[in-house]
């Protein structure tokens, strides 16, 4: 009688009959997506993009293999949260915003499945400032609050998370009053924590100087420029702090914003020279979009005539060709 040959992948073979090796490869899956999260702030697109869709493909995979009781369990609908957020940001860095919204609201239906603050928080949030960039701000304000509410049985984090991108979006409801409330009660839960702030808990992979971006943001918004230049140090002193490179073009672009407002326009072009600078090597759509959309403005308020504007259009012509 021939002997059956041996087949190491078969089930039957494998420790626990194959459950050990799908629950180490989901944990696996998990910690990869937090450490691609992580390096969002100082490498550039194309490599979280090579990291993202390898673990799409995985992700993809047990969805098509996995009978229907597994794909109900709870670590894998957490799994592909947490993958819908990944896959939503790398939609956002292509300015791709209906796709991108999409995913939030499917990461939202996933997460009341579960029914844990965590969860439904990060989808939350992300809903409430998509929301926000198509101009329903009243579904933002609503999605932001109840994220905001829900931080009360979750982490310190959450808390600082929910509270600064609420803040975000009074900024953008231009309500000074509230937007200042929720600005400061971010920093104050957030900076006792130090580097504990964005350190994965809760899916929270934010860090202290996005917050202080975030009040820059905010103040721009709430027409302050001055109060976006007072903040420039202290946020540029943060970024570094926090090794949270890729904030630095945010920096020089609402640092250029503001000059435009108070019509100081050699400032201004100063400002964009650090900007165009600073993105051309992320290899970001989104990123050098916004720099390009701040040339335009700066064209649009009647500048675009102006020698030293003329000057810097004619420098990043040649920048151009010569990539």
């Amino acid at each position: 009688m021939e002997r059956a040959e041996h087949d190491p992948y078969h089930p039957d073979t494998l420790p626990g009959a194959g459950k050990r090796i799908y629950a180490e490869t989901l944990s696996a899956v998990e910690v990869l997506i937090h450490q691609t999260l992580d390096m969002r702030s100082y490498v550039p697109l194309p490599v979280i993009e090579h990291n993202a869709q390898r673990l799409q493909s995985i992700v993809n995979y047990y969805q098509e293999a996995l009978p229907v009781p597994v794909r109900l369990e709870k670590q894998f609908i957490s799994l592909l949260i947490q993958q819908d957020n990944l896959a939503g940001l790398m939609h956002f860095e292509h300015d791709e915003h209906r796709r991108a919204i999409a995913l939030y609201e499917r990461m939202y239906k996933s997460a009341q499945r579960l029914d844990d603050p965590a969860h439904l928080i990060l989808a939350l949030t992300k809903l409430s400032v998509n929301h926000m960039r198509f101009k329903n701000m009243q579904e933002a304000v609503q999605a932001g609050e109840l994220a905001r509410d829900l931080s009360f049985n979750a982490s310190k984090q959450a808390a600082a998370y929910t509270n600064a991108y609420l803040a975000h979006i009074y900024a953008a409801e231009k309500d000074a009053g509230r937007f200042e409330r929720a600005i400061n009660a971010a920093i104050n839960i957030a900076e006792p924590l130090k580097d504990a702030y964005g350190d994965g808990t809760d899916f929270i992979h934010h860090k202290f100087s996005g917050i202080l971006q975030l009040r820059s943001r905010g103040y721009l918004r709430l027409n302050q420029p001055e109060k976006t230049l007072a903040l420039h140090d202290e946020l540029h002193g943060r970024i570094n702090a926090d090794g949270n490179i890729w904030l630095d073009h945010r920096l020089h672009l609402y640092r250029a914003r503001a000059y435009l407002m108070l019509r100081d326009v050699e400032s201004c072009v100063g400002a964009c020279r650090e900007l165009f600078r600073d993105v051309k090597d992320w290899k970001s759509p989104h990123r050098t979009g916004r720099a390009y959309e701040l040339l335009a403005e700066v064209t649009k308020a009647g500048y675009g005539d102006m020698l030293i504007v003329k000057e810097f259009k004619e420098e990043l012509r040649e920048g151009t060709r010569s990539q």
